[in-house]
């Protein structure tokens, strides 16, 4: 009798070792999908939102939030090589103003305070919050609202944080995403520590929030093969549509019971959007050539003086991406709402 409750509670370790190890997988980036702006977004939250750490949110009655940014991108580029060919793809987003995002930026703030308190949770006001010596660090640590970063993988894009707050940046796993690993004077290993130190100063869970707005999808045949050199085509693409990107779109909470395992180190629960998210819009009206004369001058003539001297081809192609002001205002600012949406419903799920 003894030796089946043994068994039995042994068969029970691994069934929940296997279940926290499921838990603890990073899933895959799933394909696109359609996002229409002015949709009720609460019933996508299961499938389009990754929660890291399960449970770890229950009995959090009090939070504060050190940490809120929106990142527009607004300009990248993308090169391949194959032999001696290369070619350069370049984008830049023209139209909307600093000013819109900032407002996205606010009202998207304030839709959040508003959701945190109708869940029954007591949000630190800001202000107050700066009584808190790790609250106030983060923030005279971090960078000006509407900065612009050059990233990763030639990512460049504007920071956005609520009017009166400053941002900071955290890794993620899409390192395209962020920001060039600038810390505004902090380094990476001291983020985290006074982040957890904010908690047990507080007594309230530490939330952040943070959302990436793109323009265009990029692609190149750089691919990883050793016989990659031998082809004789080099090839990149623009593709111009609004998105919400994954992964490093999320809303998190550092909290006791979020203990540090294979996808987080830190007390971090994590609800990612996992998969890019296609805003259906009628804001994009032109991709337009944006090449100067000097720069199809230049490329003539290097192409030139390549096949004179036995080399490739060079390629270069600068697109610019146009978009009514007003439309993307409208349709970026309700998909932005969506995904607060679906993040909160995750969110209660757990509390």
């Amino acid at each position: 009798m003894r030796r089946a409750i043994l068994k039995g509670a042994a068969s029970a370790a691994l069934l929940f070792c296997g279940v926290v190890a499921q838990a603890e997988k990073y899933p895959k980036i799933a394909e696109p999908v359609s996002f229409a702006p002015t949709a009720d977004h609460a019933g996508d939250a299961g499938a389009l939102v990754w929660v890291n750490k399960p449970g770890s949110a229950k009995g959090i009655k009090k939070v504060i939030i050190p940490f809120f940014q929106v990142q527009f991108v607004v300009d990248s580029d993308t090169s391949a090589v194959a032999g001696n060919a290369s070619s350069k793809m370049m984008v830049k987003l023209v139209g909307p103003t600093s000013d819109q995002m900032q407002a996205i930026t606010d009202r998207l703030y304030a839709r959040l305070l508003s959701d945190l308190a109708a869940a029954g949770l007591d949000v630190v006001d800001a202000r107050q919050a700066r009584g808190y010596a790790n609250f106030a660090k983060l923030q005279d640590g971090g960078k000006p609202s509407g900065s612009k970063i050059d990233g990763h993988e030639g990512v460049n894009s504007l920071f956005f944080a609520p009017s009166g707050m400053t941002f900071y940046f955290l890794p993620t796993q899409d390192i395209a995403y962020t920001g060039a690993g600038s810390f505004g004077g902090f380094s990476t290993a001291m983020l985290p520590p006074r982040e957890q130190a904010l908690m047990e100063e507080s007594g309230a869970a530490v939330l952040g929030f943070r959302a990436v707005v793109d323009f265009a999808s990029l692609t190149n045949n750089n691919k990883r093969s050793p016989f990659r050199m031998l082809r004789s085509k080099a090839k990149t693409s623009a593709e111009a549509g609004i998105a919400i990107r994954p992964i490093a779109t999320q809303l998190w909470l550092m909290t006791p019971q979020a203990k540090p395992g294979v996808t987080d180190m830190q007390n971090r629960m994590r609800f990612e959007v996992q998969a890019p998210l296609l805003i259906d819009t009628d804001a994009i009206t032109a991709m337009t050539d944006a090449r100067t004369g000097g720069d199809k001058t230049s490329e003539t003539f290097g192409n030139a003086l390549g096949m004179l001297l036995g080399g490739g081809s060079s390629k270069k192609r600068k697109y610019d991406i146009h978009v009514d002001q007003a439309v993307w205002e409208r349709d970026v600012e309700a998909a932005l709402q969506g995904v607060e949406t679906m993040l909160m419903t995750r969110l209660k799920g757990e509390l």
